[in-house]
């Protein structure tokens, strides 16, 4: 169940499609999909999903797309291991709905392609 009444989900969707793009424009290599589980506890909600998702390889890492959702606003985040089946840290969480441009610069920050800005 979508938690928000002022964010689309629709919107939410096509944002983590865009850096996923992106990040494949970008070297990223698309490797195969893995069911995983997530609970996330912000704030008063507690949202429990299970989702098929995008694994990629950049380098030597694997990473995947996951959702973040703050009371506020759903957020993205890179979350990277050094296999398919060791993926558990994670870069500096975004807002979803960033300007293009500004969603392209996360990506190359969670890739390490550019510092993050001071």
């Amino acid at each position: 169940m979508w938690p928000y009444k002022i964010h689309s989900e629709e919107a939410y969707y096509k944002a983590i499609e865009f850096v996923e793009n992106y990040a494949v424009s970008l070297g990223a290599e698309f490797i195969g999909t893995r069911e995983q589980t997530f609970t996330t506890i912000s704030g008063d909600m507690t949202i429990k999903e299970t989702l098929e998702m995008k694994v990629f390889k950049f380098g030597d890492e694997y990473f995947w797309v996951e959702h973040h959702y703050l009371p506020e606003c759903p957020f993205i985040v890179f979350s990277f291991g050094s296999s398919m089946d060791d993926i558990v840290d994670d870069a500096d969480p975004f807002p979803y709905n960033l300007e293009e441009d500004e969603l392209m610069a996360e990506v190359r920050y969670s890739l390490g392609l550019e510092d993050y800005p001071e």
